[in-house]
């Protein structure tokens, strides 16, 4: 496959990461507040899927466009720094997902405060995969 549409899928799968974790903010959000708590939560399994093809979508052609390109390795620093961070976020994701199911299960239809400021640190490990992505700190 060639870089570009290594590069292409990549950031189309980082898209859709970004984009679940967006949704799942309104999600808490919205359960938080107690505004609209049927529509944000049907919004959960849209939320599930996006995080599902972002997450394996741009740990897969990350560590591909690693190997590919001459330049890169799978040891140089910010990769490394990627490759954890996502672990962290994937992590984060599925402790997300068990305060929905909790919250389902309970039929409270509300996030806890651990949920929630799970959810704030899932934003904040995604913006430093951001900053590492487009930085590159270290690289020459």
């Amino acid at each position: 496959m060639s870089y570009g549409t290594l590069l292409f899928l990549h950031v189309l799968s980082a898209f859709a990461l970004v984009t679940s974790v967006g949704i799942m903010v309104a999600i808490a959000l919205a359960l938080r507040g107690g505004r609209q708590t049927g529509a944000a939560s049907s919004l959960v399994p849209l939320a599930g899927v996006l995080a599902a093809i972002g997450g394996l979508g741009t740990i897969v052609f990350g560590i591909w466009l690693a190997v590919h390109v001459s330049g890169y390795s799978l040891t140089n620093g910010w990769i490394i720094a990627a490759i954890v961070l996502w672990f962290v976020g994937a992590g984060l994701s599925g402790r997300i997902s068990a305060g929905y199911r909790r919250a389902r299960a309970d039929g409270t239809l509300a996030v806890d405060s651990t949920t929630f400021m799970t959810h704030l640190l899932l934003v904040l490990v995604v913006a430093a995969i951001l900053i590492d992505m487009v930085y590159k700190p270290g690289a020459s």
